[in-house]
């Protein structure tokens, strides 16, 4: 009792096999390519979501100007990093002079924040202002005002808003 000969391997036995490693490899390209697409999702999510910004609430913005349509700058402040940005967008400075930042706070005196330049310009604040007030630009002798108050006239006044 001897056990039957085995079948002899046929070409369409082959092609089945060949059909079905083929498959089998397309499903693991499949599954390693998901494999990857999820963990990037997830690196994303886990680092990239989040954000290098300040905590709610520490931005304030002015839209400084004197009335006219186009404002004369955009001053953004930002009290966790302590700084200033200034925009300047149809600020003009009279020939010979400097346009210099004033922040005013509820019942204090001015405090000089800086010049404005030509273009946008970071500026370190000073560390008695404060998030809530009115930013007022006065024409100042070159450099600024020579005696840390306004000597000249306010030309661009705005209030400062939380973003």
């Amino acid at each position: 009792a001897s056990a039957p000969p085995a079948p002899a391997p046929t070409a369409a036995n082959d092609d089945r096999a060949i059909r079905l490693v083929r498959q089998v490899r397309r499903w693991r390209l499949v599954a390693a390519g998901t494999g990857l697409l999820a963990a990037g999702l997830a690196l994303f999510v886990a680092v990239g979501g989040r954000r290098d910004e300040p905590a709610p609430g520490t931005r304030y913005l002015a839209v400084v100007q004197s009335g006219g349509a186009l404002p004369a700058l955009v001053l953004r402040i930002d009290t966790a990093t302590g700084t200033a940005e200034v925009r300047p967008v149809g600020a003009e400075t009279p020939s010979g002079k400097s346009l210099e930042l004033w922040y005013i706070g509820s019942g204090a005196s001015p405090k000089a924040i800086g010049l404005v330049g030509a273009s946008a310009t970071r500026i370190a604040l000073p560390a008695e202002t404060a998030a809530s007030g009115l930013i007022a630009v006065t024409v100042e002798p070159p450099g600024g005002s020579p005696n840390g108050a306004p000597t000249g006239p306010v030309v661009y006044s705005g209030t400062l808003i939380r973003e």
